[in-house]
């Protein structure tokens, strides 16, 4: 890249920056400090504190990633629903540690929230397209340090500017074992053409293309979010999330596929808007009916 095209990206950004709009105005900012992450087999350890937004999705059928985008609304990947009776965690770290402490201090307890509605996208079928969903909480959840929405930018598109970008969540690590602690993998955008021809299938817009030099993302980082902080005029950056982690690739590959959530941001906002569908897919049972996690035990 010259300097003629960094000169122009980086306009770009700032006019996009500046008339950004979000799904919901309190997002994106946590109360972590925190630059240095120790590097661990299979990525780095996350900041205790740094995603308030991480929801850990899970049934007696699977578990996956997800992030807060509302009050009342989690994001993952289609291929997670399984339409039974379905946990939310909010605030977690440690899934191991009902306590979650570091140097800084330690978190409250996380927070379990039943699940009533699971909307996969109308069009998915399989997990190598429109492999996204929401589901809707039983109740709200009240923001917190610890609990906090991640942004979804509703009016712009800075994606195609970005080359990095970062995937959070409890996946399997490089020894396939699953992690109990909060992980993160830094990404490097490619061109979609480069993961057309190393998979065999069409990739377009509604895709990312992304490589990891240093680590690899795994099944059980499923739904989990992918993101960037941006400078959005004010004195801390907020993190935006632009894609979702999906399945599409060979177990831990250092390229991979990801869901594209600005595709998706007209059918996000129609479902938030209407706050879901009208009726529960399926009953709501007891919270008692199920224990969380599946690390305990």
């Amino acid at each position: 890249m010259n300097l003629v095209e960094s000169i122009i990206i980086l306009v770009s950004l700032v006019i996009l920056i500046n008339g950004a709009q979000f799904l919901e105005p309190n997002c994106g900012i946590s109360i972590s400090t925190s630059r240095s992450r120790p590097r661990v087999a299979g990525g780095q350890v996350a900041d205790m504190f740094a995603n308030p937004w991480m929801a850990y999705v899970y049934s007696s059928k699977s578990a996956c990633g997800g992030s807060l985008i509302t009050n009342r609304f989690v994001l993952t990947a289609a291929h997670c629903l399984h339409y039974e009776y379905t946990i939310v965690v909010l605030g977690e770290f440690d899934l191991s540690s009902p306590t979650d402490c570091s140097v800084r201090g330690c978190m409250p307890y996380a927070i379990r929230v039943p699940v009533d509605q699971q909307i996969a996208h109308p069009r998915y079928v399989h997990h190598t397209r429109d492999d996204i969903a929401l589901i809707r909480l039983a109740r709200s959840v009240q923001y917190t340090n610890y609990i906090k929405p991640i942004c979804l930018l509703t009016n712009l598109n800075p994606l195609n500017t970005l080359r990095y970008l970062t995937v959070t969540g409890w996946g399997l690590t490089q020894n396939g074992r699953p992690s109990h602690i909060l992980k993160t993998h830094t990404l490097q955008q490619r061109d979609r053409l480069y993961c057309a021809r190393r998979f065999n299938f069409r990739v377009d817009m509604s895709h990312i293309c992304a490589e990891s030099n240093n680590s690899k993302s795994c099944k059980g980082d499923s739904g989990s979010p992918v993101s960037a902080p941006l400078n959005l005029g004010g004195t801390t950056p907020r993190t935006v999330q632009f894609g979702i982690m999906s399945t599409i690739g060979r177990g831990c590959n250092s390229v991979e596929v990801y869901t594209n959530v600005m595709h998706y941001m007209g059918w996000i906002r129609e479902v938030v808007r209407r706050g879901g569908y009208q009726r529960p897919q399926y009953p709501i049972r007891s919270p008692t009916s199920y224990y969380y996690s599946p690390f305990y035990g």
